[in-house]
């Protein structure tokens, strides 16, 4: 069984590509290939397409194919097929417009109250827009069953330990729910490749004594700092979503730091986070790739489910292991 601790919906990932400032094209140009990909088309279709035409019609060709191949049925049967007991849905709320109103929330309440027992729902926050979003996220974990918040910083233009971000840090901790923040390069050109640096989290544990966060996508490529900070505090967590997991287990690349440590001295802080749909990878080759890994089987099953069931609270029977989508103590 697997809990993904970091993902979206396809109708989101899809749309939000089209959505992507103009100022910022290595997003499209990093990440459109890959999409094509799991439409059906090659690198070379893809580059050829996007040298004639502008990007966002090309996009636009890429999501309409999506859209049929990646409807909700098709979508649940991929992850059921590759034992995906939980999957999340990061409701992001982007931007540095104080103006705009907050991220609907209702919309992702009425997904996850049709589909229950499926998806972890994480409410989106947004520093700009004050107390009328954290109004927003009380609201969504107390009454709307998401289960954790999530803040991306660079898309906020703040680091993590700014004092516009303590409100919800306050929040989280009140409620004993954990927030995944993004932690690891951004490809924006405007903003500071160090703004989502894993020691702008300090200060938040520091002040926050039981606040549990998620370090999304690893802490690349600042491992030894990121190992640092997990080997300080303990209810930190990370995921190593967003980077394709052969690359991980590839020495030189980085993460030999994090699999030497998974296995031993951060293995009950390890969580499973994929963004198979941001990478253009299906499940199922991701996690073979992940498969491949040199973790401990004790440490695996940690890994894939045993410390996100605990840090959401979800419940679930320990004795459930690999293939417990069948197992009778187990239903969606």
């Amino acid at each position: 069984m697997i809990i993904d601790c970091s993902n979206t919906l396809p109708e989101f990932q899809f749309e939000s590509s089209l959505e992507i400032n103009h100022k910022n094209e290595e997003y499209r140009k990093l990440f459109g290939q890959r999409w094509a990909r799991l439409a059906g088309w090659s690198k070379e279709e893809f580059m050829e397409k996007a040298s004639l035409k502008p990007a966002e019609e090309v996009l636009k060709e890429v999501y309409a194919k999506l859209e049929t191949d990646f409807s909700m049925d098709k979508f649940l049967k991929m992850l059921s097929d590759s034992d995906i007991a939980y999957h999340a849905i990061h409701n992001m709320d982007y931007g540095r417009d104080s103006t705009e109103a907050p991220v609907d929330h209702d919309y992702i309440a009425g997904i996850i109250k049709k589909y229950p027992n499926r998806f972890i729902a994480y409410a989106g926050f947004n520093p700009h827009k004050g107390i009328e979003s954290l109004k927003v996220v009380r609201k969504a974990l107390t009454e709307q069953g998401y289960k954790a918040v999530v803040i991306p910083p660079y898309e906020h233009g703040l680091k993590a330990d700014d004092r516009k971000y303590y409100p919800l840090y306050a929040l989280c901790e009140e409620l004993d729910i954990p927030i995944w923040i993004h932690t690891s390069i951004n490809y924006y050109r405007e903003t500071s490749v160090f703004i989502d640096h894993p020691s702008n989290l300090e200060a938040p544990l520091m002040d926050f004594k039981n606040l549990k966060i998620i370090a999304g996508h690893g802490g690349w490529p600042w491992l030894p700092d990121m190992m640092a900070m997990l080997l300080k505090y303990k209810n930190l967590h990370v995921d190593t979503s967003a980077f394709r997991p052969r690359y991980i287990a590839e020495p030189n690349t980085g993460w030999d730091m994090f699999l030497h440590y998974a296995n031993s001295l951060i293995q009950d802080q390890i969580v499973f986070g994929s963004d198979w749909l941001t990478l253009g990878i299906p499940i199922k080759e991701f996690m073979a790739e992940v498969e491949e890994w040199p973790l401990k089987d004790s440490v695996r099953e940690k890994y894939y489910w045993k410390n996100a069931s605990k840090l959401f609270k979800l419940e679930l029977p320990v004795t459930i292991t690999s293939g417990g989508n069948n197992d009778e103590s187990y239903s969606k």
